[in-house]
């Protein structure tokens, strides 16, 4: 799309946005005459320790949505098209927030219930109001006063012989003198020594067997706490309004039933054939498909442990972890006083899959379309081995480098890559080692996988032959934690540039892009770390980082080495099955922070890589260079053209940019429109960099005293399309601050040069 389209295109959402901008800018333009448009709440607290997002959301008078804490475009868009009828007004449009007094009367009542709860007996919660015409500003101030702590802790158990579980864990109690009384964290006590017994074997104890028993008598805003253990109570058949109190019981595992079927509901016993398998019997009908020995080692109990609610749930997540099955119910019959029979019911899934599929892509800005032939089989060897055969292939439309011609089309369209190739991937579900990792195993549910790819791509400049093998490691440390290590990664690259490209390569009389641009192979070793504390379904604010670090080419240098073996007389370095391999490192980092909240959130970012050539290859190969701009980047920069450093316009080679460093930190908040449409308003900065002066390419190298004006600086804004399992993004991005520029540290807005970004899901 051309510049002076993107301009008209900006302008046209600026205006859209200004013009509903300017409907909520007159709020009560359908109000009634006995309406009061409801301007602003502010809850004004005296004591710092209260959450103030808290009270807000206890707060039922609720004001209009409004954009960056500023704009009220729901409100402007429900005002634009306040006679029509359509679902565009019901959708986007929100109808003007009223006050009513009874609202405000509740909502300062559950303001003062909330902070009783918190330990604030003696709150105060007055409000007023501040009305002009038919808008009215709602004004809450909130005396939490003295808060009442904890004095003591006493314990009541009806049956003793629970004391000691409870009791030995006491140190990890939540409830301790000197905390303020806080029902929640009584309610956690509660859940916590409910799992302790749980634990333990009392496999029907409860929440509701756990009372309080609060004296705040005591004075000094102070009380006394009781908490009560109490037996279980079943009513007394030879009297109606009597019941019988009895111990808790204790339970051990008798037997392990392991229940295979499509129809498990519809299936008699009868119908199932059994086998037993090292402590468990397995019922299936028609035929065994899995290997007794997986089954039994994502079950952590055995006959006769003490029931414990740990092991259920382990076991739960590692049947759940092998994706099999669709269906998976674990069920418990007390067989006697203390005895339980474990029942695992199991619904397989198919095993076998084929699948076409067709999806847009966004590489680095550049868009395609994918087709791939998809073949899997979940239970290769019957012990949850994952075997993935992919024909994949593509068309892209690439930025155009060092060709002028049409000759590079494909059937005539605008399309001028075409890529397509095989991929073979194998997953065991456990680490494939010449020793046994059992408990580490059961905890961290790891995985082997084996790769293979072949690719060919036909690029404007060149085409590029892949072969790729890899071996690798995935383990969960916990929950949010993930290690990836791949102790072998080998890549085979042969590219024949086309007699064009070549002329500009060699035109350009650079040793780095020439070096770029040649045939290698890589042998590496990576290691990835990701830390995710995001919770699924809960609205919370959550970071995520990652850590990438690889090396490549130490063992074959090592190997030339104390072999002796002779260099390349042509180039100096030492090849492998006739191509000069790769030697470096590189190591990335990225961290995320998520501020959400019900209609809106913010994403703060930065990110960090640098790659160090040495040794057999004195640069990066292309794919393994750091690159700046495009729909995932710095937006306002087309990929691959933005850099390095404050390189000038008139020196950027017309060759893709590439770096050795990459610096980059953006910012965005997003909020929602409809249902399926989201805004979002963004600042990209950033560049990337060689770490070596170049004497053609001034000012590419990175210069902690250059650093500020080496920095490209973007903004816009966005429209994306949410459809739940999918997103499709539309950025406009329009450069602020251009280090290529004649002055790099001049700040100026540069709406001809607005870039368009399509892309498939959120950019971080």
């Amino acid at each position: 799309m051309k510049p002076n389209y993107l301009s008209i295109l900006t302008s046209f959402f600026i205006s859209i946005f200004c013009v509903f901008t300017f409907f909520s800018c007159n709020p009560t333009k359908t109000l009634k005459p006995d309406e009061i448009f409801l301007q602003k709440v502010k809850i004004k607290t005296d004591n710092k320790k209260i959450d103030k997002d808290e009270l807000y959301r206890i707060n039922k008078q609720k004001t209009n949505k409004k954009i960056l804490g500023i704009f009220r475009f729901h409100l402007g868009a429900y005002n634009l098209f306040y006679k029509r009828v359509d679902n565009f007004k019901e959708n986007i449009g929100e109808p003007p927030s009223l006050y009513d007094s009874t609202l405000t009367e509740n909502s300062a009542n559950q303001i003062g219930l909330y902070l009783k709860n918190r330990g604030y007996f003696h709150n105060k919660i007055t409000y007023s109001t501040k009305l002009r015409k038919n808008k009215v500003k709602l004004f809450f101030d909130v005396s939490t006063g003295v808060p009442y702590t904890i004095n003591e802790l006493t314990y009541n158990f009806q049956d003793p012989s629970l004391g000691g579980y409870i009791l030995y864990k006491k140190n990890n109690s939540l409830v301790k003198p000197g905390i303020n009384f806080d029902v929640d964290i009584l309610d956690k006590e509660r859940e916590r020594i409910k799992k302790i017994l749980k634990e333990r074997g009392y496999y029907y104890f409860s929440n509701n067997f756990i009372k309080y028993k609060v004296d705040s008598t005591t004075g000094n805003n102070q009380v006394n706490l009781e908490l009560q253990i109490l037996n279980n109570k079943t009513k007394d058949p030879s009297s109606e309004n009597s019941y019988n109190e009895t111990n808790h019981k204790k339970y051990a595992i008798n037997n392990i039933n392991v229940f295979i079927s499509k129809n498990i509901r519809n299936q008699g016993l009868n119908n199932f054939d059994t086998i037993s398998y090292n402590d468990i019997v397995l019922h299936y009908t028609n035929k065994l498909k899995f290997k007794p020995k997986m089954i039994r080692h994502s079950i952590d109990f055995k006959p006769r442990d003490t029931y414990s609610l740990s092991d259920q749930n382990s076991t739960y997540k590692h049947l759940s972890e092998l994706r099999l099955f669709k269906n998976i119910s674990l069920q418990y019959d007390e067989i006697d006083s203390n005895r339980l029979n474990s029942n695992i019911f199991l619904t397989p899934l198919a095993s076998k899959s084929f699948a076409i599929e067709g999806i847009g892509t966004n590489t680095g800005g550049d868009l395609g379309v994918e087709g791939n032939v998809i073949y899997q089989n979940k239970n290769l060897f019957r012990g949850g081995e994952r075997l993935t055969l992919k024909l994949k292939g593509g068309i892209e439309i690439q930025r155009l480098v060092s060709v002028s011609t049409n000759e590079n089309e494909i059937f005539g369209s605008p399309f001028n890559t075409l890529e397509f190739g095989p991929e073979a991937t194998l997953e065991f579900p456990r680490f494939l080692l010449p020793f046994n990792l059992e408990k580490f195993s059961k905890r961290a549910n790891p995985k082997t996988t084996i790769s293979s790819t072949l690719n060919f791509q036909q690029r404007p400049e060149y085409s590029r032959s892949l072969a790729q093998f890899s071996f690798g490691y995935f383990w969960n440390e916990t929950i949010f934690k993930k290690h990836f290590v791949t102790p072998l990664n080998v890549s085979y690259i042969k590219l024949n540039l086309t007699p064009e490209f070549q002329t500009k390569i060699d035109a350009e009389n650079n040793p780095f892009l020439k070096n770029s641009y040649t045939d290698h192979f890589i042998s590496a070793i990576q290691y990835s770390f990701i830390l995710n504390n995001q919770e699924i379904n809960k609205l919370k604010d959550f970071s995520y980082f990652r850590f990438n670090f690889e090396t490549a080419g130490n063992l074959l240098s090592s190997i030339n080495r104390i072999s002796n073996t002779p260099a390349n007389e042509s180039t100096g370095a030492y090849d492998f099955l006739g191509i000069r391999y790769a030697e470096y490192f590189k190591t990335e980092f990225d961290f995320r922070h998520y501020l959400n909240k019900k209609y809106s959130s913010f994403v703060q970012r930065i990110a960090l890589g640098v790659g160090k050539p040495y040794g057999n290859l004195d640069v990066l190969p292309f794919e393994k260079s750091f690159f700046a701009g495009g729909s995932n980047g710095i937006r306002a920069w087309q990929a691959r053209t933005l850099g390095p450093g404050s390189l000038p316009d008139s020196l950027t080679s017309t060759v893709n940019q590439i770096g050795e460093l990459k610096i980059e930190a953006n910012i965005e908040y997003r909020f929602d429109i409809t249902k399926i449409f989201e805004g979002a308003f963004f600042i990209d900065a950033g560049n990337i960099w060689i770490l070596k002066k170049d004497s053609q390419r001034p000012n590419a190298e990175i210069n902690l005293s250059r650093f500020y004006q080496d920095l490209a600086i973007g903004f816009g804004t966005g429209l994306r399309l949410d459809f739940n399992f999918f997103i499709i993004r539309f950025d406009l991005a329009t450069p602020l601050k251009d280090p290529s520029s004649d002055n790099p540290k001049k700040y100026e807005v540069l709406i001809k040069n607005t870039t368009l970004n399509l892309g498939i899901g959120y950019p971080f």
